[in-house]
């Protein structure tokens, strides 16, 4: 049977062997592994190669990274920080510090872009404030750390086979299996850069109730199975692929993300060969497989149930454009499904009916900008905004004003959301924590409007661009474009447009120029600095006469008014663009 109810005290059954109800995570992976040690759990694909482990092999490994932990000095609640490339020492690793007692977090490893010591100076900041107790890396990150942090002093383990050597004990009560349900578990860092992530706190009670919320839901269980590439850092390929498996003894098959970016096709291969029955992605995975695969090629993905849409705003044309490419791969229109998620939430909120195609709502477009979700009338300006379902079991869902005022059916405002399994606040951050959840109520700096039961998502209301699944912050680009010297310290501005061809968000930077500069130097100029700071490819920069860029009356650049202006070509520019 599926499972489903992980969260409440019964007796359930995982393949022939019935289990006493967990509510902590080292408690589960020890069921998994006395019930069915020798079911895959993970399969690991990188390069060609192929690394298949049981749940024996996973969570004997893991074992012994918590006894190399304990060795280290590691205490319950400690942080330990996990920075590996695409190999199961991830998960062991990972698993390991929860079967410490200490709370985990991924962090993504430097990207082939971005120079290592910028990569490391980028995280000195993050490191002070959380003041991990440990770093899980390799030894040749070592060198690259200290010359990025001049005083870095994090003790590291370094990860490798050797670690197996001297296997834990599956025998010992290692300190995990102690842990509360409202312990603290791991750390969920946002997507965010650097300098403004913030760690999520998660118990193991929350993530537990959101897996079977969630799994019931969608009906998954013990016989499905999932093909991700999304990295283990971001909160959709933490919770709903390589948690979701493990709680749910379900196989995960993971591929490399920097691999699948350059080859797409990677996925679909999976999904086929392993006859995969679940998947998410981001918006622009969607458009990056449709446009990039061969078009005469086919897959057998007959045995996939749902591609769920997910971490951007989904769109009517994405969905349209991806039912066409691989209807005859057994991809339709109710295949396609949409849930609007956050890590303050451990990761769903809604979800979608899974077997029917998903709502659109067809408005009308004036009413739209003025806030409100009206039927489109015919032969006037259209908008078609893609549903995210109705709230899981147990959350409950507001849409407010800027008073906090509760809106009707069809107002657009800022989503706030209720639930058994939000997070416990931000941590070591406690006044950004008690401005976002009060009261119970998260508010999550989306906007959307509520009809008929389902959640609409209409953008944020910050200044977050969303590129490719990952979130940027303006301020933070423009801080990177103040540092060009032919450009004008504080007379920029990063804004996100929609690029029709990807579906996906371009970052184009509007920057007033010092008089006689090059602009395509500064173009180039600015493009390498945030590749290499951000690991960020910006779409193109726009040179500016000195004075173009409009103020608000605060005397902020006015990052809304100057999109406008541009997407209506109204700033006088003072040389050639580098790029559209």
């Amino acid at each position: 049977m599926r499972l489903g109810n992980l969260g409440v005290p019964q007796v359930f059954c995982h393949g022939n062997v019935q289990i006493s109800r967990v509510l902590c995570i080292a408690q589960r992976l020890r069921s998994l592994y006395r019930s069915d040690p020798d079911r895959i759990a993970c399969t690991f694909l990188a390069a060609g190669r192929v690394e298949s482990i049981t749940f024996g092999e996973l969570y004997r490994r893991s074992l012994a990274y918590a006894r190399r932990l304990g060795e280290e000095g590691v205490k319950p609640g400690d942080v330990v920080l996990v920075i590996l490339q695409h190999t199961p020492h991830l998960a062991y690793s990972y698993l390991g510090a929860i079967l410490a007692g200490a709370i985990p977090s991924f962090m993504p490893f430097p990207s082939p872009k971005q120079r290592p010591e910028l990569y490391w100076a980028d995280h000195q900041a993050l490191f002070a404030r959380i003041e991990p107790r440990l770093i899980v890396t390799y030894a040749r990150n070592l060198a690259d750390a200290r010359a990025g942090i001049s005083d870095f002093s994090v003790p590291t383990l370094v990860a490798g086979d050797e670690i197996f050597s001297i296997p834990g004990d599956p025998e010992i009560e290692y300190a995990g299996f102690a842990a509360s349900p409202d312990d603290v578990a791991c750390l969920q860092h946002s997507s965010g850069t650097t300098s403004l992530k913030k760690g999520v706190m998660l118990t193991h009670r929350a993530i537990f109730d959101e897996v079977s919320a969630y799994s019931r839901a969608i009906d998954f269980g013990p016989s499905d199975s999932i093909a991700s590439w999304l990295p283990l850092y971001h909160d959709m390929g933490f919770i709903a692929c390589f948690m979701a498996s493990m709680l749910e003894g379900t196989h995960l098959v993971q591929l490399d993300a920097f691999e699948w970016t350059i080859r797409p096709h990677l996925l679909l291969d999976a999904m086929q060969d392993y006859r995969t029955t679940f998947c998410w992605l981001p918006n622009f995975a969607f458009s990056h497989i449709a446009n990039t695969v061969p078009a005469q090629r086919r897959w057998d993905l007959s045995a996939v149930r749902a591609i769920i849409d997910c971490s951007e705003p989904c769109k009517k044309e994405t969905f349209d454009r991806f039912a066409a490419r691989f209807g005859e791969c057994g991809i339709g229109p109710e295949t396609l499904q949409v849930s609007y998620a956050m890590a303050e939430n451990v990761f769903a909120v809604t979800q979608t009916t899974i077997g029917r195609p998903v709502r659109v709502a067809a408005l009308d477009g004036a009413a739209f900008a003025s806030g409100r979700a009206e039927p489109a009338r015919p032969g006037g300006p259209q908008i078609a905004v893609v549903s995210c379902g109705p709230p899981l079991d147990g959350v409950e869902i507001r849409v407010r004003d800027e008073r906090s005022t509760i809106l009707p059916d069809g107002s657009i405002g800022e989503i706030a959301v209720a639930s058994p399994f939000l997070f416990t606040g931000y941590y070591k951050l406690p006044q950004k924590t008690s401005e976002r959840l009060r009261d119970g109520w998260y508010a999550t700096g989306d906007m959307g409007f509520l009809l008929e039961g389902e959640l609409f998502v209409t953008g944020r209301i910050d200044d977050m661009l969303i590129v490719n699944g990952r979130n940027y912050y303006a301020h933070e680009i423009e801080a990177i474009v103040n540092t060009v010297p032919s450009l004008l310290p504080g007379r920029n501005v990063a804004i996100g447009v929609d690029d029709p061809r990807s579906d996906a968000t371009s970052v184009v930077v509007l920057a007033e120029c010092v008089a006689g500069c090059d602009a395509g130097m500064a173009g180039r100029e600015v493009k390498r600095a945030i590749l290499e700071r951000l690991g960020l490819a910006i779409g193109s920069l726009v040179p500016l006469a000195a004075g173009e860029l409009i103020k608000t009356t605060s005397g902020k650049i006015s990052r809304t008014k100057n999109k406008e202006l541009f997407l209506e070509r109204a700033l006088r520019s003072a040389g050639a663009s580098d790029g559209s």
